[in-house]
């Protein structure tokens, strides 16, 4: 009986001084990327999109946005240049390249808009 009790007591000091396990919320996103056309800005899927550090390097990721129009890139926080390509058939309105900035809680949206024939 007492070593049952001691075999007790040794797991539930063990299992009071173990750390609990805290679930981390999802990271939210630190890019997005949106991809719309025409006046109507229907969104466009297809789209490809490479990002890379503001200071330069080579890219961390390249995005493929989806049928919303849109695709996300989640790393760590900081300054971004995304730049994307037409699709054939299509012209970009604007720069191809656009730098963004996330910060904690803010997702930074960069918004392509192309004429499509």
């Amino acid at each position: 009986m007492r070593r049952l009790l001691f075999a007790t007591s040794v797991l539930a000091a063990a299992v009071a001084a173990a750390p609990f396990a805290a679930a981390q919320p999802p990271a939210d996103p630190v890019v997005k990327v949106q991809a719309v056309f025409g006046p109507e800005q229907f969104p466009m899927a297809g789209v490809t999109a490479d990002v890379a550090p503001c200071a330069g390097g080579a890219s961390v990721a390249t995005l493929t946005t989806g049928d919303d129009g849109s695709a996300t890139y989640n790393g760590a926080i900081g300054c971004y240049k995304v730049q994307v390509s037409a699709p054939i058939g299509c012209s970009l309105d604007g720069d191809a390249a656009q730098q963004v900035t996330s910060l904690p809680g803010l997702t930074p949206t960069a918004l392509f808009h192309f004429r499509c024939a």
